[in-house]
């Protein structure tokens, strides 16, 4: 099984060579390599002695070298990937190639439209957050595997499976985060946060709806030859848009 862990394209099909190179699967010389790694075992090549090789070549480059492999390897590869959230159109068709030889297994966090192709050769399948319970059970699993020191543990793990939102990423990243640190104390562990703990409402129905409200009543009022009604609801319209200003300008510094 072939496990990318990288976010980035060019990451992931640099891993994906790597990986594959170890297995036996892809020739070195088809990465440019010196022939003389042909006829060594995977296991006795030293990747730190090829690495910036690889990483010189495109990702077309990669593509070229490692369709070929898994087409002509008898079994049929699993790869897993992380996150493929940030692909771009462009890379699609890479992709494409690879699911046409490969059994792919990734996560999303969304779907982008540009990418459809992509996702109809996919089966989804919804996941659930983890339950408060899983959730703290995998903090402390992982503060155990990284050895992290904290001052104060039954906080911080409240604290990341509240900030987490049941997303096992998001209490990974917490805890990688966490691993930098020499000792994390109480205050760092409350200035912790994560986007996968914060919660939206979405308002665009009620703004429509008060939109709409506010330019019927100004059409009613010219129908009544209301004046106080018009001015109240002149006043309301310039109240929506201001507020309609803000809440966009918000918006678009969240994202």
């Amino acid at each position: 099984m072939v496990h990318l862990h990288d976010h980035q394209a060019k990451g992931q099909f640099v891993a994906m060579a790597r990986q594959l190179l170890m297995a036996g699967i892809v020739k070195p010389s088809a990465l440019e390599l010196a022939q003389r790694y042909d006829e060594l075992p995977p296991a006795e090549i030293e990747w730190a002695k090829v690495k910036r090789t690889v990483n010189r070549l495109s990702i077309r480059d990669l593509t070229g070298a490692i369709i070929p492999a898994l087409s002509a390897h008898e079994g049929r590869v699993l790869m897993a990937v992380d996150d493929m959230t940030r692909l771009t159109p462009t890379q699609q068709a890479f992709w494409l190639a690879i699911f046409n030889q490969a059994q792919v297994i990734t996560c999303a966090s969304e779907k982008k439209q540009g990418l459809r192709k992509l996702w109809w050769k996919m089966k989804e399948i919804p996941v659930p957050p983890l339950t408060p319970e899983a959730s703290a059970d995998m903090v402390r699993a992982s503060i155990t595997q990284q050895g992290v020191l904290i001052e104060s543990p039954e906080l911080y793990v409240s604290h990341v499976v509240k900030q987490s939102g049941g997303n096992p990423q998001a209490i990974d990243d917490m805890v990688n985060d966490s691993a930098k640190e020499r000792v994390v104390d109480k205050r760092q562990i409350r200035e912790m946060r994560h986007q996968a703990g914060v919660r939206y409402l979405d308002f665009t129905p009620v703004m429509m709806v008060a939109g709409a409200l506010i330019i019927g009543t100004r059409y009613l009022a010219i129908g009544l030859g209301d004046t106080e009604l018009y001015i109240l609801a002149g006043m309301a319209a310039a109240l929506f848009l201001s507020l309609r200003f803000f809440l966009f300008k918000g918006a678009g510094k969240a994202n």
